[in-house]
């Protein structure tokens, strides 16, 4: 009955998150009003030389980072979003050679360089956690300290997690801390989703789960929406 009725839930707010993209569709005609349409970074943790964290049954946290990504794009292109992917394929972003160290630092530029070059984007990180004891569960947003609007988002990713999928998650957002580079360097709206936790077995065993990944996705993709929808009304009664 719990599965049922969390399908029916999905399949609500699927329907609203439609309906919000239809409505951008009727309003936007022109080829110049589509490019204006919000863009989405979309940064799949780690890929490559750099695995991120590692269960103990060795799953690798840079694939199932990449997996739910994949479902966001498809989602968020769906709803009219541009999305940018910052990774494709179990790749880093680096373009230098040489010491692990060296090629970090390579991957996490390009990265943030991706920021640079599109101002008008927000930028969503998807990553997994991982913790001493196996206690620890639930997913939890990070923000940087650098844009308002970046609190907005990570409330909006955050309660959409809790809502449609871990209703018994209480923790609350996070300003990230000088030592994550990308969000104490974000020149956009940037926010870390930090999907669960690799040491917790129920999360672990859900976060392989396909079709968790593809309803971690959604929730990812209906606070993204749900943002720019109140966004976008608070720009429209400004005009």
């Amino acid at each position: 009955m719990k599965r049922v009725l969390m399908s029916l839930a999905f399949l609500c707010v699927m329907c609203s998150i439609a309906a919000i993209a239809f409505s951008h569709t009727e309003k936007n005609q022109t080829s110049a009003d589509i490019s204006q349409r919000p863009t989405v970074i979309l940064d799949a943790g780690h890929g490559g030389f750099d695995g991120g964290a590692v269960a103990g049954d060795g799953t690798v946290e840079k694939d199932i980072n990449l997996a739910i990504c994949k479902k966001c794009e498809s989602m968020l292109r769906f709803n009219g979003f541009n999305v940018i992917m910052t990774r494709t394929d179990d790749t880093g972003t680096e373009d230098v050679e040489g010491s692990i160290a060296k090629r970090k630092k390579s991957d996490m530029q390009n990265r943030l360089n991706l920021m640079k070059e599109n101002t008008d984007a927000i930028f969503v990180s998807v990553h997994l956690n991982k913790f001493t004891t196996s206690a620890a569960r639930g997913a939890q947003v990070f923000y940087t300290p650098n844009f308002d609007a970046a609190v907005d988002l990570g409330e909006s990713i955050q309660s959409s997690i809790v809502n449609l999928l871990q209703p018994d998650n209480t923790r609350v957002i996070k300003m990230g801390n000088s030592s994550t580079y990308l969000l104490k360097n974000a020149t956009v709206p940037a926010v870390i989703v930090e999907c669960g936790f690799l040491s917790n077995s129920q999360d672990l065993a859900n976060l392989k789960n396909s079709e968790y990944q593809s309803q971690m996705a959604f929730a990812i993709v209906g606070g993204i929406t749900e943002f720019e929808s109140v966004k976008d009304e608070e720009n429209g009664s400004e005009n």
